[in-house]
């Protein structure tokens, strides 16, 4: 025999409310309703529940008995719904969020933290790789969701744009040129600091070289666009960012803005998820949080520091974004992570 938890639900509350009336009218149901289902219990069982004799039903011996299990299968069945709910909201393996080098570093990071806000518990990991790698994932279907400074080559996924990114070069605040309009030729004996093979933006900075006709200019690779500030800050040479990456060090006189014509032009940003398998309901979060940061004002900046403080970093390094520090692990190869295990260069939170 398989027991109805629904007629046992309305069998519990018609004993809680001491009558079918007041039960009909607590679960917005017709009491002839009510009435038909507890029958129906009592029929299923053999025998009677309910003693409908006095002015105020009571339960039978037998009724006793099943009030008290009822209670118990019913607090399973809440526990089994959250359980299923939960596991819906963060899979049993730990999320995994795609992301290009640049905009990983201040993008996600208050993605992470409102992640985290919202969801506690959850358990999620950033991947930092190519464009091509990103774009393998996405299409295999190993990453979800990914975030990348620019389009991904063309792949089963879908892609949209999120917001656009103001490009600037930068250099060291006691560098001659900063702050003042340069042409390409005032830069042609500076040294041009470039990001790891792949990236979009060690791409639009060879482009602008060849656009400025300084091919031959000195360059330097790095890895990590905190190396890049870090580098640029102490004079090594100057490099391509986006604004909202440098905003506070700025604003702090850490780094100088160049003001080159013709400029950099600015490029997009985008959001980019699978379409190999459905999305689950925390990746679905994922995206419409992307889209909620990419979009929102930018933090207020930091009260101006004082005068002996001015023109240096913060903590010894450079000033950081608003969010929680996301540290970042690239995978390394052109060939896209095998299986994003521990092999695969990430960042862990819970």
């Amino acid at each position: 025999m398989r027991l109805n938890l629904n007629q046992l639900a309305i069998f519990a509350k018609v004993i809680e409310c001491g009558g079918f009336s007041a039960a009909a009218q607590v679960l917005f149901l017709s009491q002839s309703s009510v009435s038909k289902q507890v029958q129906n219990l009592e029929a299923s069982l053999r025998t009677v529940l309910v003693d409908r004799s006095g002015p105020k039903i009571r339960p039978t011996p037998a009724g006793r008995v099943l009030l008290a299990q009822t209670k118990e299968m019913l607090a399973l069945a809440d526990h089994a719904v959250g359980a299923v709910q939960a596991a819906a909201r963060w899979p049993n393996e730990r999320l995994v969020v795609g992301s290009t080098a640049a905009v990983g570093d201040y993008l996600l990071p208050a993605v992470m933290r409102e992640l985290r806000r919202r969801e506690p518990d959850g358990l999620f990991t950033v991947v930092v790789n190519s464009p091509e790698c990103l774009a393998g994932a996405l299409q295999q279907g190993r990453i979800g969701v990914g975030v990348a400074d620019g389009p991904l080559p063309p792949g089963r996924y879908e892609s949209e744009e999120l917001a656009s990114d103001e490009m600037l070069l930068i250099c060291a605040p006691d560098h001659p040129l900063a702050g003042q309009e340069v042409t390409p030729a005032d830069l042609s004996a500076e040294s041009f600091l470039l990001l790891e093979p792949g990236s979009q933006t060690r791409r639009q900075l060879l482009e602008l070289l060849h656009t400025w006709d300084l091919v031959g200019a000195r360059t330097l690779d790095l890895w990590g666009t905190e190396s890049v500030r870090e580098a640029v800050r102490i004079g090594l040479g100057i490099s391509l960012v986006p604004r909202r990456s440098v905003r506070f060090e700025l604003l702090h006189g850490v780094l100088a803005e160049l003001r080159v014509h013709p400029g950099p032009t600015p490029r997009t940003v985008t959001a980019n998820w699978t379409v190999a398998r459905p999305l689950s309901t925390y990746e679905e979060l994922l995206l419409s949080l992307l889209r909620e940061v990419a979009n929102a004002p930018a933090a207020p900046p930091d009260p101006d520091p004082a005068p002996a403080d001015r023109g240096r970093p913060r903590s010894g390094g450079a000033a950081q974004p608003a969010g929680i520090p996301v540290q970042t692990r690239r995978a390394a190869g052109a060939e896209p992570p095998p299986a994003l295990d521990e092999a695969e260069s990430s960042t862990h939170s819970r």
